[in-house]
């Protein structure tokens, strides 16, 4: 990619990423972003053809670091395997109260989600899910387990959680804790032992 494309990337993203925090996603236009970040619509559109990818792009660091942490976490702890569950669980919901209007204008993108299933971010995330929810699901097929981990973050989309927080009034540690009771196996304690 040539200096001023790369220049222009990072322009649009930091543009988008401040008049966000300044205004919701919601609130801000393209054509605010253009603006502001003084380059051309074209140029905005050549980068981004619309603003969920726009906020894709935004996102896959935050989602790397997520996952980055997540196994930083499970590497070093010896915590039992309910506790772990519990405590990417739990940094996953903080993941996405933080990052909720990015991450519901991703999925409400009109062919963002389909690119990102298909994405080897996505995939590491599943991946992650898969690794805390193995040992805590008993005698289950790979493919269970893999539809298990793909149930999780699809019960977490910003429309389900926010609907949960929003209009069920559930706190995130409770939405945590309903989720251990649906994921873990009934043999082992939710609470560790």
């Amino acid at each position: 990619m040539r200096k001023d494309a790369v220049e222009n990337r990072a322009k649009i993203l930091a543009t988008a990423a401040k008049l966000f925090q300044q205004r919701s996603v919601s609130a801000v236009s393209m054509k605010d972003i253009a603006s502001t970040a003084q380059i051309g619509t074209g140029t905005l559109y050549r980068n981004y053809p619309n603003k969920s990818e726009l906020c894709l792009a935004l996102s896959l660091d935050f989602i790397r670091q997520f996952i980055t942490t997540s196994q930083q976490y499970l590497a070093q702890t010896t915590a039992k395997p309910v506790i772990q569950f519990q405590q990417v669980l739990a940094q996953y919901l903080a993941f996405r109260e933080r990052r909720i209007q990015l991450l519901t204008a991703v999925e409400t993108g009109p062919t963002v989600m389909a690119t990102y299933y298909q994405s080897p971010l996505y995939q590491q995330l599943v991946e992650l899910f898969k690794r805390i929810l193995f040992p805590i699901s008993g005698e289950i097929s790979a493919t269970e387990l893999t539809f298990r981990a793909d149930m999780v973050l699809a019960m977490l989309k910003s429309d389900s959680y926010a609907y949960q927080r929003q209009q069920q009034g559930l706190s995130q540690a409770q939405i945590a804790a309903l989720i251990s009771h649906l994921m873990i196996r009934s043999d082992q304690s939710i609470s560790g032992n």
